[in-house]
């Protein structure tokens, strides 16, 4: 009897702290989207891409920033810091939606449209990429197997933060179709890079004395990740455009398509797919299979539009400034971030250039494929796991990819209105989606 009370007793003290915890990421929510909110306003103001603002807002409020105001303790920092590693699920919910919006936009018609120059631009962009990185990386002085992790990571492109301004300015043509398309491949590229790469750089930090390399697992561990979340993806979304075709009801075709896109994400996790490529294709499915117009995008627009607020201000929290002051540190991140630059603008021009794509894919397709977050930090972070004998290594790695990635969060998405505006692909007369007017 007294063993089943001290159990009962421990069952509620862990009930009181997983409440009193839900509750602060409760508190948390709601300041960061009345902060959202007031940079909504400030952005429409002075005519900058909404999500700029909401990283660098992220950024301002990141554990760093926050400890260095008054009466903020060190045991605070850390609780809140607890809190926000506590928001993981909303991103990993933020990108699965963003994946969906991707494969809504890639009609069978587009692919072959644009297909040469879409496989052409996807693969030298994510290989150039990798080999101006890791040559970089190493002619700074650093191992070869560090240099050739930089590479694989350098070669992800985050698809969020150009999406979104792509949507909040309406930009049609073969510019936004491309790079749409070229976001949506890169991620599935960058998974087979950096699955080849991962064991070699291992391998060579051990010096050889690992075990010898398993050709076979290398070529069928993404293979299956891949084709298995293609496949998880296209069922699901089959199955939901059907119901979308027969539903006319605006509740039954919201919970329809979120519930599609929740259950595509639980069971490449379950499976350890990636949800990223399993959305994608669920809404490649939803787009291209079904025989009408099933009229969701307006939908979509609106419930999404506070979850990517969500997403791009946690993404901003993750910087740690105070791990970064170091000029070995800089030299690093800077040869990272300038050689990444050159490797994807010099690889997609020149694939732009030898496939004949349109004369404005071949000027602007670079600009658009610059931001750098979610799959790469995912892989950064999986390194720092496996280099636990060498700590300061995967830290390096994980600390270079969060710097980068917030300065690319922020330029890129100017860059990237920049390209379209040039390019003649934003309609003057339209409002941005984020107005609903």
């Amino acid at each position: 009897m007294n063993e089943l009370e001290s159990i009962s007793v421990l069952i509620v003290e862990e009930w009181l702290v997983l409440n009193n915890i839900s509750n602060k990421e409760l508190y948390l929510i709601s300041i960061f989207l009345l902060f959202a909110f007031l940079i909504v306003l400030l952005a429409k103001k002075y005519k900058i891409p909404i999500v700029v603002g909401y990283v660098f807002l992220g950024i301002l409020m990141s554990p760093d920033i926050i400890s260095l105001l008054p009466l903020i303790d060190q045991e605070f920092t850390n609780f809140y810091t607890f809190i926000l590693a506590n928001l993981n699920y909303v991103t990993t919910i933020a990108l699965s939606f963003i994946a969906f919006t991707i494969g809504s936009e890639l009609s069978i018609k587009t692919i072959k449209r644009l297909g040469k120059n879409i496989l052409y631009i996807a693969l030298l962009e994510s290989f150039g990429a990798f080999v101006v990185v890791t040559t970089a990386i190493y002619l700074i002085g650093n191992p070869l197997y560090m240099a050739l992790l930089f590479g694989a990571i350098a070669s992800a492109t985050a698809p969020a933060a150009t999406v979104m301004v792509l949507k909040e300015y309406n930009a049609e043509g073969p510019l936004t179709s491309t790079i749409m398309a070229v976001v949506g491949l890169d991620d599935a590229l960058a998974l087979i890079i950096f699955s080849l790469i991962n064991p070699i750089a291992y391998s060579q930090y051990l010096g050889g004395a690992g075990e010898p390399l398993n050709l076979s697992a290398l070529i069928i561990y993404p293979l299956t990740e891949i084709f298995g979340s293609i496949f998880v993806g296209l069922a699901l979304g089959y199955a939901a455009q059907y119901l979308l075709t027969i539903f006319n009801e605006k509740t039954r075709k919201i919970l329809t398509i979120v519930t599609t896109i929740i259950l595509s994400s639980s069971i490449a996790v379950f499976f350890e797919f990636s949800p990223l490529i399993a959305n994608m294709s669920v809404g490649f499915a939803i787009k291209n299979f079904a025989k009408k117009n099933l009229q969701i995008s307006e939908y979509l627009d609106t419930l999404t539009i506070p979850l990517y607020a969500m997403f791009f201000i946690i993404a901003g929290t993750e910087i740690r400034f105070s791990e970064m002051g170091s000029l070995s540190f800089l030299l690093i991140a800077f040869s990272y971030l300038t050689a990444r630059i050159i490797g994807k603008v010099g690889g997609s021009t020149l694939a732009a250039k030898v496939s004949g794509a349109p004369e404005a894919v071949k000027k602007y397709i670079g600009l658009g494929l610059l931001p750098q977050s979610g799959v790469a930090i995912a892989l950064a972070y999986t390194v720092q796991k496996q280099y636990t004998q060498e700590t300061e290594v995967g830290l390096l790695i994980f600390n270079t990819l969060l710097l980068t990635a917030a300065i690319t969060e922020v330029v890129g998405p100017l860059l990237t209105k920049y390209a379209v505006v040039n390019a003649g692909e934003i309609n003057a007369g339209n409002q941005s989606r984020e107005d609903y007017s």
